[in-house]
């Protein structure tokens, strides 16, 4: 236990690495879809624009002038302070220089030259926008959302706001000098939501002040608290569910990015989609991938996912068939629009298939969500997962879709050829993987259709009920065992939060979250499914997919990042995790794995979980 503990702390320093081990076909899934909000608002100093804290710091310091004085002229005075006036463009800057300067030099105890400070404020570095900020702007508005401005401002000595700014970003700007208005009055707050013909709740704000950040969450705005901006754009993106880097105006000139001819596509969309002339394209790729390239696009008020393969259209005539197949069926799945296969529009095949809207999360403990929602929501995971597997495959037309006979034994050799193309040194849990696998090949293996790489993260849930409205990521599909699917769903529920491979939840509290529990998702499963023997194997199906995983990694390595050594090292890492299974040590869980409760025992009897300091029995 404690030799896996190590191991487990050690993989941890590699977390940041390990996102490259999805497979290869689960790059486009988290922005499948689009979030139900339909505006951001941001503040601009501190936000779209360095903050003035810095720079009235820099300035007391400049001029001996007390820390905090200019914070403090701020604070105090109440509504009818200079500072406010200012804001609200009661006063022009002169006589915000005087009344302002003798504020300060009143708490100061000596003069403060307050007419410098204005001009710091509105000059150099102050007048240039944030690029990470502009970008994340920019690919908000290509996927169809409104963008505003709300920033307590003031008139320059030239009687003009100060807001250097692109105006033609926003589709609303409103500036507290010209409302008369400044935050944090909810009355602004309410201005530029009616300005935007939006809800408090379709909308998100953005804020470097805490008070302006509260009063927003109180009018029912989701409110993001700007300190660091990486990291508060990374949280806009959670919030949203799009990418927000990696912007390509039109033709694309992101750095990476694979350039469309829009002519081509433009003509091509105008004739697929029965557009008008006067119908713009706005494009966006997803990911920068040249053998399999993502763009979102947006036109004629619809939102479209175009999927471009470099090399051949064999993989997209699977999936389009499987898609138009599955259309009707009662699972949900995206609306496959068109194949393209004439090279002269963008010189490859291509999808295009409607972008599905609604809700995904990439954390299995479901923040944000009440414990009643959590199980709901994990109810529907099961539902849908248990339609595909019930799905007639006969009556849709894919009884021939893959070859079912002996379906682990060739998933097996199948990835044991893809490590040995892309070995580098040796790796000797990797060698006793490829030994073990094939001799505890589950005896008894059912064929129906199957998803490939079922979880939490591929599914599209319906904005505000607990409802799958569409399963994503069809790459891996084929007839096979149902198994794999059911035991790659409930990988979350077997490590904890802290593992590098996956966000974990077997430590979690499940009980309290609201999250069924590994036993009532494999009891619920085997019994409605007949699977009266419950899933003996369980252990082979852990360490068969975490020996994918590995084996997925060391080839991206090899192509993307030859010559590092740590990527070796992080497929060593996932594949010890592999072998733990693989031989009950370490974790000592699943002895017994699940019967059906018709059998008379519980479907776990047995079951240790790994929490990171010691095994918990169930």
């Amino acid at each position: 236990m404690m030799m896996m503990m190590k191991k487990m702390q050690t993989a941890a320093r590699f977390r940041s690495q390990l996102w490259s081990l999805k497979m290869p076909s689960l790059c486009h899934r988290s922005f499948a879809a689009i979030s139900t909000y339909k505006a951001v608002i941001f503040d601009m100093y501190g936000v779209l624009i360095p903050s003035p804290v810095k720079l009235a710091t820099v300035f007391e310091q400049q001029n001996s002038v007390p820390l905090g004085t200019l914070g403090k002229a701020i604070r105090t005075g109440g509504e009818v302070n200079a500072w406010k006036r200012f804001m609200r463009g009661e006063i022009g800057a002169e006589e915000f220089v005087e009344a302002f300067g003798r504020q300060c030099s009143e708490i100061a105890g000596s003069p403060v030259p307050i007419g410098s400070f204005l001009s710091n404020l509105t000059s150099g570095p102050m007048t240039r926008p944030l690029p990470v900020m502009m970008e994340a702007i920019l690919c908000a508005r290509s996927r169809g959302l409104k963008t505003a401005v709300l920033s307590n401002n003031f008139l320059q000595l030239n009687g003009d706001p100060f807001l250097p700014l692109d105006h033609s970003l926003f589709d609303v700007i409103v500036e507290s000098c010209r409302e008369g208005l400044s935050k944090p009055d909810p009355r602004i707050y309410h201005l530029c939501l009616n300005r935007l013909g939006v809800s408090a709740h379709e909308a998100v704000f953005l804020d470097d002040l805490k008070l302006n950040v509260e009063v927003a969450a109180q009018l029912g705005m989701h409110a993001i608290k700007v300190g660091d901006i990486a990291v508060s754009v990374k949280e806009l993106e959670g919030v949203l569910g799009i990418p927000l880097s990696g912007f390509v105006p039109g033709p694309g000139s992101a750095p990476g990015a694979t350039k469309l001819p829009m002519d081509q596509l433009t003509q091509y969309l105008r004739k697929a989609l029965y557009l008008s002339d006067k119908d713009s394209v706005a494009v966006q790729q997803l990911n920068p991938s040249q053998s399999n390239s993502l763009y979102h696009l947006t036109t004629g008020g619809r939102h479209l996912l175009l999927r471009k393969q470099q090399k051949t259209s064999r993989a997209m005539e699977t999936e389009f068939r499987l898609l138009k197949s599955l259309s009707g069926s009662g699972i949900p799945v995206p609306e496959i629009i068109d194949l393209c296969e004439d090279p002269s529009v963008l010189g490859a095949p291509f999808l295009l298939m409607e972008v599905c809207l609604g809700r995904m999360f990439s954390d299995p403990s479901l923040p944000g969500l009440t414990s009643g929602d959590r199980r709901a929501l994990y109810q529907a995971v099961q539902h849908t997962l248990r339609q595909i597997h019930c799905l007639d495959t006969r009556a849709v037309g894919l009884e021939d879709y893959g070859e079912p006979v002996d379906y682990m034994g060739l998933q097996v050799q199948w990835w044991t050829q893809q490590y040995r193309d892309s070995e580098t040194p040796p790796i000797p849990v990797m060698e006793r993987l490829i030994q073990w696998l094939p001799l505890h090949l589950p005896k008894h293996q059912r064929s129906t259709l199957i998803h490939g790489s079922f979880s939490l993260e591929n599914l599209v849930f319906h904005p505000e009920k607990p409802e799958v409205v569409a399963v994503m990521d069809w790459g891996h599909s084929r007839l096979g065992d149902p198994l794999t699917d059911l035991t790659f769903s409930c990988m979350a529920h077997c490590l904890p939060q802290d593992n590098p491979l996956l966000t974990g939840i077997s430590d979690r509290g499940l009980v309290q979250l609201g999250i069924p529990t590994v036993e009532e998702v494999m009891g619920q499963y085997c019994s409605s499914m007949g699977l009266e023997e419950g899933v003996p194997d369980w252990n082979f199906y852990m360490a068969f997919h975490l020996f994918c995983l590995a084996a997925s990694h060391q080839r991206e390595s090899k192509s993307t990042i030859a010559g590092q050594t740590g990527s070796g090292r992080l497929a060593e890492q996932v594949a010890d995790l592999a072998w733990d299974f693989a031989t009950k040590q370490g974790f000592h869980i699943f002895n017994a794995m699940p019967r059906s409760p018709h059998a008379g025992t519980s479907p776990l009897k047995g079951i240790l979980f790994f929490n990171g300091k010691t095994g918990v029995g169930l």
